[in-house]
């Protein structure tokens, strides 16, 4: 078992949540089974999260619908999970994964403890098996066909600690704009941003929240120059897109 302190989250985009809980900080022990975590393997993911005397923390806030958002990443960014773990009671979250890729991961728990700031807490976790090296290079065309969908991200020149727009724009088959969009997790979309060496983590909600489409919405900034990943989610017509781009930002 491991443990990790939890920092305040990188949720750009929205203020800063209020109260403070007791100046402590939150400790999140990670644990898994089996261990050795294997590829194509179901696996159980565990976090007992606890305050800084090791007592459990028991009560959670859900954001967006959810009291905790998981995110697991592969090293090389060619591997995104977006995952939902069950509360089980006194501190402790759980989820059933497979890893159908071997490597190195690195999982990012997004969670609120009652009258506390969001938390966000990493751990880094390996699963064996045949491993192949994935590179990371920045999109051309900042536009993919997922499905049945074609989604655009529009978004200026990216630099270092400036506030950007970035908007999808989403439209179906025949090219027609997407208007009915359905709510995922409360909000019209999500957004993950991972830096090419996974130390920036942000997870960014639409600036209307409420919106059907065609285009959605976000502002964030970059703290560092480097390549990107970003992987936007939306809900149209009971489905889940998830549509990824990678971009580079400068100085």
């Amino acid at each position: 078992m491991q443990s990790s302190n939890a920092g305040h989250a990188g949720h750009h985009g929205h203020g800063q949540l209020s109260g403070e809980v007791n100046a402590a900080k939150v400790k999140v022990e990670w644990s898994s089974n089996p261990e050795p975590i294997q590829s194509n393997q179901e696996t159980d993911i565990f976090l007992d999260i606890k305050d800084a005397s090791g007592k459990p923390v028991e009560i959670f806030s859900a954001v967006h619908e959810k009291e905790m958002h998981l995110l697991a990443i592969k090293r090389g960014l060619s591997v995104f999970k977006h995952l939902h773990p069950d509360y089980l009671g006194k501190g402790r979250f759980q989820i059933k994964t497979i890893f159908q890729k071997a490597g190195r991961y690195k999982l990012y728990a997004d969670f609120l403890p009652e009258g506390a700031n969001q938390q966000l807490a990493s751990h880094e976790l390996v699963v064996t098996g045949q491993e192949s090296i994935d590179e990371v290079n920045a999109d051309k065309v900042l536009k993919k066909k997922v499905d049945d969908l074609e989604i655009e991200l529009i978004l200026p020149e990216a630099r270092v600690d400036e506030h950007i727009k970035l908007i999808f724009a989403l439209s179906d088959e025949s090219g027609e704009p997407v208007t009915e969009l359905e709510p995922y997790l409360g909000s019209a979309g999500h957004v993950v941003i991972v830096s090419e060496d996974m130390n920036e983590f942000l997870h960014v909600h639409p600036a209307d929240e409420n919106t059907k489409g065609p285009k959605v919405e976000y502002m964030t900034s970059f703290p560092s120059v480097g390549l990107y990943k970003i992987w936007g989610q939306f809900k149209y017509k009971g489905k889940l897109y998830t549509v990824p781009f990678v971009i580079e930002v400068q100085e």
